[in-house]
């Protein structure tokens, strides 16, 4: 098979079909300069050549991130492709339907269920979703199995299976129901937690202390990937012949429009990474390749191993700020305690909106929450009881309210609590934007956070599912914002000002 990397976790794959045609499917569709939601960047940033690329039969749509489902991205590829590709849809995104059908004029849409096989132009498709008994912003994450007679591919795309037995059952399965000449396995890395960490660091000396620490805990993860099977008795698709695993990088950064000395902030890299993999798969005595895919490069894979790679041809241009890894740099974070747009706006419309937020969709999910029961959390609270501050109008002159909960009421009210009591504190104009689609569950890289704090509220408004009305008006908003051809790198960045 072919596989055209375009870096974070999209990639364009080739793969032969029963005629011996090649069926060319893209795997998500990120490929603006920024990220809307996150307000971050994309590095490398990459421009594609149409007239080179020519067609794409499909385009497989994972789930809800824009990082992963960019309008600015599927509006320019169904304009400039004089063949309009099919779209793979997530079933978990079919709400999602009339707004592909209203801006990428009605395409061919194929709704893929969980481990169900699709025979796609005479290739096999099949796709799964995990199941996971608590709640997180990726449970719509579908991830993706692609094989003809001698091949098949399989991306986790922006999970990864851990300890879901049922899920490593079902891959192993799946890359022993044929004889397989070639089994790749894409597996997707995300260090960006722990980069914002070591930007967030009060001094270098922490710097150094956090990032020794997260590379203690990721050889830990590390082994547990191959220790596990033998612990829990499953089978181990670590053990099938022909196995690659290719490590691929979802890279988010700051923009370099603001300080490019962001990108010296990193903790451990893809080639970093391989080697301790290699290490304790050897250790559990597992013979498989191990890969690292470089940016800009077209690979040819046969029987576990890249046979050939040129740089891909249907890209024009490429913009790459290769990190160089310094934790002596004097860079942190200087996050701003105030609404990100802080402005004056209609309290009295703002406290409607937040107080049905807070008792007609949060209030039912925290109490319901068996990860974090909101009873638990006042039962063992001095004050026995559930605070949440917000803060009306701008950081210059505004309004305290806390909305509490206790066993003596029958939901949130607003309460005059003059020891500042609360458990968890926002801007108003944050919730009020996160209810109106300008921001997301991530847009908190621009916010200052207290990390003895927990953001139950913001993380339920970020959960899928949950919220599908308010992640339905954010898609509508920026693929009308790229049908007018408005940009995507003029709305994050003016986000910075």
């Amino acid at each position: 098979m072919k596989i055209d990397y375009l870096w974070h976790s999209e990639f364009l794959v080739n793969i032969k079909n029963k005629s011996g045609e090649n069926v060319k499917i893209l795997s998500d569709s990120w490929l603006s300069d920024f990220v809307a939601w996150d307000m971050m960047a994309r590095n490398p940033r990459i421009k594609i050549n149409y007239n080179k690329l020519q067609n794409i039969d499909a385009i497989f749509l994972s789930h809800s991130h824009l990082d992963h489902i960019d309008p600015y991205t599927l509006i320019e590829i169904y304009e400039k492709l004089e063949k309009k590709p099919d779209i793979l849809l997530a079933e978990t995104l079919a709400f999602l339907i009339p707004i592909f059908n209203k801006y990428l004029n009605n395409p061919n849409i194929i709704i893929i269920e969980t481990e169900k096989v699709i025979h796609y132009k005479w290739i096999e498709i099949t796709w799964l979703l995990y199941k996971n008994n608590f709640i997180t912003n990726e449970d719509d994450v579908m991830t993706l199995f692609i094989e003809n007679d001698e091949e098949i591919l399989y991306t986790d795309v922006d999970t990864e299976p851990g300890s879901n037995f049922e899920a490593l059952e079902f891959i192993y399965a799946k890359f022993t129901s044929k004889k397989f000449k070639n089994v790749v396995y894409m597996a997707t890395r995300n260090e960006l937690e722990w980069n914002l960490k070591l930007l967030d660091a009060k001094n270098i000396k922490e710097r150094q202390k956090l990032d020794t620490e997260y590379r203690q805990y990721r050889k830990e993860e590390i082994e547990w990937e191959y220790a596990k099977f033998s612990e829990d008795e499953i089978n181990c698709f670590y053990e099938i012949p022909n196995l690659v695993k290719i490590f691929v990088w979802q890279w988010i950064v700051f923009p370099r429009e603001i300080d490019d000395g962001f990108y010296s902030l990193n903790t451990m890299k893809l080639e970093q990474l391989k080697p301790i993999e290699e290490k304790y798969a050897k250790k559990y005595n597992y013979k498989l390749n191990f890969l690292c895919f470089e940016w800009w490069q077209s690979y040819i894979i046969e029987n576990s191993e890249i046979t050939n790679k040129w740089q891909i041809d249907f890209l024009n241009y490429l913009d790459l700020i290769n990190v160089v890894q310094n934790l002596n740099i004097d860079n942190y974070r200087k996050l701003k305690f105030s609404p990100l747009v802080n402005e004056s706006r209609d309290i009295k419309k703002q406290k409607e909106i937040i107080l049905d937020l807070i008792n007609n969709r949060f209030f039912p999910y925290a109490l319901a929450n068996l990860e974090m029961p909101l009873k638990d959390i006042i039962l063992e609270s001095e004050e026995k009881k559930y605070s949440i501050k917000v803060r009306y109008w701008t950081k210059e002159n505004f309004e305290t309210i806390y909305y509490v909960f206790d066993f003596g009421k029958l939901k949130f009210e607003k309460e005059n609590l003059k020891n500042d009591y609360f458990n968890e504190d926002y801007w108003a104009n944050d919730l009020e934007d996160f209810y109106n689609w300008t921001q997301e569950l991530y847009s908190n890289f621009l916010h200052k956070l207290d990390e003895n704090k927990g953001y139950r509220l913001w993380t339920y408004l970020g959960s899928n599912f949950l919220n599908n009305d308010l992640l339905y008006k954010k898609f509508d908003f920026h693929f009308a914002r790229a049908k007018n051809k408005e940009s995507i790198n003029e709305y994050v960045l003016n986000f910075y000002k």
